[in-house]
């Protein structure tokens, strides 16, 4: 298969779930321990689409500290390519505090706050000759949030990629404070996405924020010939949108089995672009986003992702009609 080229965020992240008590008094029943591993919205879709056999290559910046190098062995154990990381002595890789509550939700808290190394991609250290022979390139706002220059060189790299013929996908991941989106990260975010083959995200708690009103006419807007819009819709699966029509593909897990969501639309990006790369129908493609999400969430952390495998085992279990998996035959 083709290599492909994610570039953006990576940091690691420290599992911490709420206590559980047996009664108003507040008798400790359970306290799992706490666990690092891997993670950032980007590194995330990169360890998800290697295990789903994708040769990925990864861009982004570490410090050259415990977690910087923590983030280079997880990479190679997961067979993530690390020519494109670049290790900052000057700067901190980030720990993300992702607290669990009884519900499986997460609730996200990154530290240090200062010289954060995921904010920075120096644009003389990305090889643009792999950029532009890349299958696909990915990357996601999490990496654009602040105006630094990993915003920049992100969008010049979708830029030369989208000239270039180069299919590229952005998962829109916004960071909404207080029910704004602040409008430099919007204006960032509309400025790559003028360069973005497929849209991916939040259908009501991120497309929502590029419109006004409906976030369903919003996606409409944003779709049209060239450009696909991937809403996700949470436990209720995806919805596709073309210049051509629309696609509602259900989840394949119900909300019973959740263990928890950190990294769910990280990993569904992973499974969407993996069935593109593997040539399959577009509505497959939103169903193997929905199953190898359906997968993750079912058990602790964004990087429990399946492999290839694994994912048909599990669609042997869950998919009632089997389409996808005689499709990944």
């Amino acid at each position: 298969m083709p290599e492909m080229v994610v570039i953006g965020d990576v940091a690691v992240d420290i599992i911490v779930h709420y206590p559980k008590f047996l009664n108003e008094e507040r008798t400790l029943v359970d306290y799992p321990t706490p666990c690092l591993v891997g993670g950032g919205t980007c590194a995330n879709s990169a360890v998800a689409l290697a295990g789903l056999g994708v040769d990925t290559q990864f861009v982004g910046t570490v410090g050259d500290d415990q977690y910087g190098r923590y983030i280079l062995k997880d990479f190679i154990k997961e067979g993530v390519g690390t020519d494109g990381l670049i290790v900052d002595a000057d700067l901190n890789t980030v720990g993300v505090f992702a607290f669990i509550d009884e519900r499986g939700e997460r609730y996200l808290w990154g530290w240090p706050r200062e010289e954060q190394a995921f904010k920075f991609i120096d644009p003389d250290k990305v090889d643009r000759e792999r950029i532009l022979s890349a299958a696909f390139v990915l990357s996601s706002g999490m990496a654009l949030v602040h105006d630094s220059s990993a915003r920049h060189t992100i969008i010049d790299v979708f830029r030369q990629a989208h000239q270039s013929g180069v299919p590229t996908a952005f998962d829109l991941n916004l960071r909404v404070g207080g029910g704004e989106l602040d409008s430099n990260f919007r204006d960032a975010v509309l400025t790559i996405l003028e360069y973005t083959n497929h849209i991916l995200g939040g259908g009501d708690d991120e497309i929502f924020y590029l419109g006004g009103g409906n976030w369903l006419e919003t996606a409409k807007k944003l779709a049209r010939r060239g450009r696909v819009v991937v809403a996700r819709t949470g436990k209720h699966g995806c919805l596709g949108i073309t210049g051509e029509g629309q696609v509602m593909e259900e989840g394949a897990v119900s909300s019973g089995l959740v263990a928890d969501t950190v990294g769910a639309g990280d990993v569904h990006n992973a499974g969407y672009i993996a069935g593109r790369l593997r040539g399959l129908g577009f509505a497959d493609c939103l169903r193997m986003g929905n199953a190898v999400s359906g997968y993750t969430i079912a058990q602790p952390g964004a990087r429990n992702c399946p492999t290839l495998s694994q994912l048909k085992e599990f669609l042997a279990q869950y998919e009632p009609d089997k389409r996808l998996y005689n499709a990944l035959q």
